[in-house]
């Protein structure tokens, strides 16, 4: 928890007594002196936070997520320019007309991050929004959005919170609730996602933004995906039916080269207009206005003719490539709702974690679907002790289980 810089007095401490919460960021403030002294007697450990790069052990610079270097991972990466997850407001503005509500949500960077630094643990730094009065279960969201995705929040209050102890007490509640189901269901964490579309790119200069925001986008469309590094074998690649390569510069040749083998070998390549090889036969004319798709090997190569410059357009687009009939996941009743599917190695259980950034319950009933036949299925729901089972129905692809309400979390367990 990022500690209220306001807050000197070290009774506030026992609004913490009971908690997950173990870890106090402060800055570095003789006024909290008092309170780090009170924090570590009751067992908790202090940090500092420095805008260099750290000299001692309980010391940690926040990021800029914009700035962040993926070369040198740290044990702990805190990183900023998060958002506060929620149903965007109009005003705010999207990428696309999706159709459905805007979700602001950080679930596509920590995946990102914990793809390209798998060594560290990420923490996403954001703050509530200030000028509106926040519900405890905005906060219980602002846990769901990080966990679910593989990332953890460093937990901080409003001003409303901060000045009313009593509110504060009541938000510490529920969201020491939230971390707490998240840390007895910690062996989820070690699941791999389920995607058959990986995303390859170098993630930084002139690239990044564009990619980034295909990732985010893929998320809004329920598609899940695989964050692809060029630095790694062709083995990245298992499992994929597509392939987006959205970087301007088309890659060194050997990563090119095994693009082009994934691609005479059943898979989709959906390039950049920048892409260097023309191979194979012209496909046929299809309602792909916007590539030139070629027959080479088993599969397919799909080449932007124009630069890519919309990545709302270019989620649609491989979506529609792709096809509908390779989903995974579909969700029906779902628009508030992020998905992420994940399995342990071998894909006997899997868990598919659902998030709704409205906070309420739905008005009509949710469905999910997977394409995998699994033969049951238990729901939990955010802190629940024990789960209840759900009726698990075949389906043309796969099966359908109908879901019970839930305001801000929910997560599927499956087994074959």
């Amino acid at each position: 928890m990022r500690w209220p810089p306001s807050w000197r007095d070290p009774s506030l401490l026992k609004l913490l007594a009971g908690t997950p919460i173990n870890l106090l960021l402060t800055p570095a403030d003789p006024g909290l002196d008092a309170v780090r002294s009170e924090a570590r007697r009751m067992g908790l450990t202090c940090w500092e936070i420095v805008t260099a790069p750290p000299s001692r052990p309980d010391q940690i610079r926040i990021q800029p997520r914009s700035e962040l270097e993926w070369k040198a991972p740290e044990a702990v990466v805190a990183v900023s320019e998060c958002v506060w997850p929620s149903i965007a407001s109009e005003s705010s503005g999207s990428a696309g007309p999706t159709g459905v509500p805007w979700v602001d949500s950080n679930g596509w960077f920590a995946q990102l991050a914990r793809a390209l630094m798998p060594r560290s643990e990420i923490w996403l730094v954001f703050d509530p929004p200030g000028g509106m009065v926040l519900r405890p279960e905005s906060y219980a969201l602002a846990v769901a959005d990080s966990e679910a995705f593989g990332g953890r929040w460093a937990v901080s209050l409003d001003e409303q919170a901060q000045a009313d102890k009593g509110l504060a007490a009541r938000i510490i509640h529920v969201v020491g609730d939230a971390l707490r189901f998240f840390g007895q269901h910690r062996a989820w964490s070690s699941y791999v996602t389920c995607a058959v579309l990986g995303v390859l790119s170098d993630y930084a200069g002139e690239d990044r933004h564009m990619a980034e925001e295909i990732l985010n986008l893929l998320a809004r469309r329920h598609l899940p995906f695989r964050v692809l590094r060029k630095t790694d074998d062709k083995s990245q690649f298992e499992g994929l039916k597509a392939i987006i390569y959205p970087d301007a510069r088309p890659p060194a040749t050997e990563v090119e080269q095994r693009l082009l083998d994934f691609v005479r070998q059943g898979g989709l390549l959906i390039a950049n207009a920048g892409w260097r090889v023309r191979e194979g036969t012209p496909g046929p004319e299809d309602v792909h206005r916007r590539f030139d798709v070629f027959l080479l090997g088993k599969g397919r190569l799909a080449v932007a003719r124009e630069p890519f410059s919309d990545p709302y357009l270019v989620a649609l687009d491989a979506h529609l490539l792709l096809g509908r009939r390779h989903d995974l996941v579909r969700l029906w009743n779902g628009g508030s709702l992020n998905v992420r599917y994940t399995a342990q190695l071998g894909g006997r259980r899997a868990v598919v974690h659902l998030v709704n950034y409205s906070t309420r319950h739905p008005a009509h009933e949710v469905t999910l679907g997977v394409t995998a036949r699994y033969r049951r299925a238990w729901f939990w729901e955010l802190g629940a002790n024990k789960p209840r089972a759900l009726e698990v129905r075949p389906a043309p692809q796969g099966v359908e289980l109908p879901l019970p309400e839930f305001a801000v979390y929910g997560a599927v367990e499956l087994e074959a």
